[in-house]
C-alpha cells in the first residue's frame, strides 16, 4: 500500500473503519475501555483488522495537534473521483458544490460533513492550496470522508467552463447578489463558495452565472464557510 495517510477521533476512524477501505494499522490508547473504544474495537473485528495498544505519547506524536480521542488507524487514502464522473448524463438532474482556495482543513471537512449532509452528487475542491484529505480534514468531516465523491481541480474556472458547456448553471455566494429566497436553481447547477478572508478568486468569478446572497441581520458581514454552505444548500435544494 502506497501513501499511506493517518486518520484520527473517534467519528473519523469509525468512519474509515465502515467505509471498508485498505486499513493497514489501528492503534488504541492503552487503558481506554470505555463505550467509543469498544465500538471501534467491535468494528475492527468485524473487519477483521487487528488493532495494537499503545501509550497515548504515540497516538500524539501522529496526530499533529489534533485531538485523537484515543484513536488512531492508517489507510489508504480517498481516491478522487474525476470531474466527468459527476456529469451523471446530459439530462440527468445534478448538484455539485465547488470550494475555491480553502486551505484551512478544519472548514475543509466541515465542507465535506455539509456536502453529505445534503446528499450533493459531489464535492469540487479547487486551488492549489487545498489540504489532503487525512488528518484534521478527516477529523472534521466526522467520518463521512468517501460519502459524497471529491473531486480534486487546481483551477476552478477550468471546471467551471467544463461544467457550463454540460448545462450546468453556475451560482456562487456573494454579499451582493440576488436574495436567496427568489434565487430559481436549473436541473443543473454548481455552487461556489470561496475562502472566509478571500472569497472567491478573480478569475472563478469571471465564469459564474448568477451570485446569491444569505439575508443576515444588520451588523453581521458574513458566516462559516461550512455554515453559509449548509444554508445555501438548503435553500437550494428546496427548489
Amino acid at each position: 500500500m502506497t501513501e499511506e495517510v493517518w486518520t484520527v477521533g473517534y467519528h473519523a476512524v469509525l468512519g474509515v473503519l465502515e467505509s471498508g477501505r485498505p486499513v493497514d494499522a489501528l492503534w488504541i490508547q492503552r487503558g481506554r475501555r470505555d463505550a467509543r473504544m469498544r465500538k471501534i474495537t467491535i468494528a475492527a473485528q468485524q473487519r477483521g483488522v487487528r488493532f495494537a495498544l499503545v501509550p497515548r505519547q504515540r497516538l500524539d506524536g501522529i496526530a499533529s495537534g489534533v485531538a485523537h480521542n484515543g484513536c488512531a488507524v492508517r489507510s489508504a487514502p480517498i481516491a478522487f473521483a474525476d470531474l466527468h464522473d459527476l456529469l451523471h448524463g446530459s439530462d440527468a438532474p445534478t448538484r455539485l458544490l465547488l470550494i475555491d482556495d480553502v486551505d484551512d482543513p478544519h472548514n475543509v471537512g466541515a465542507v465535506v460533513r455539509t456536502a453529505a449532509a445534503f446528499g450533493v452528487d459531489g464535492l469540487i475542491i479547487a486551488g492549489p492550496s487545498a489540504p489532503p484529505l487525512g488528518g484534521a480534514v478527516s477529523k472534521a468531516a466526522a467520518g463521512l470522508l468517501g460519502r459524497v465523491p471529491v473531486v480534486r481541480e487546481r483551477v476552478a474556472a477550468d471546471a467551471l467552463s467544463s461544467l457550463r458547456d454540460e448545462g450546468f448553471w453556475v451560482f456562487a455566494a456573494d454579499a451582493s447578489g440576488t436574495p436567496l429566497a427568489a434565487v430559481k436553481p436549473t436541473d443543473r447547477w454548481v455552487l461556489c463558495i470561496g475562502a472566509e478572508e478571500r472569497g472567491l478568486r478573480a478569475k472563478t468569478r469571471s465564469k459564474v452565472d448568477e451570485f446569491v446572497a444569505i439575508p443576515m441581520a444588520e451588523g453581521v458581514e458574513s458566516l462559516n464557510l461550512s455554515v453559509s454552505a449548509g444554508i445555501l444548500l438548503w435553500e437550494l435544494n428546496k427548489n
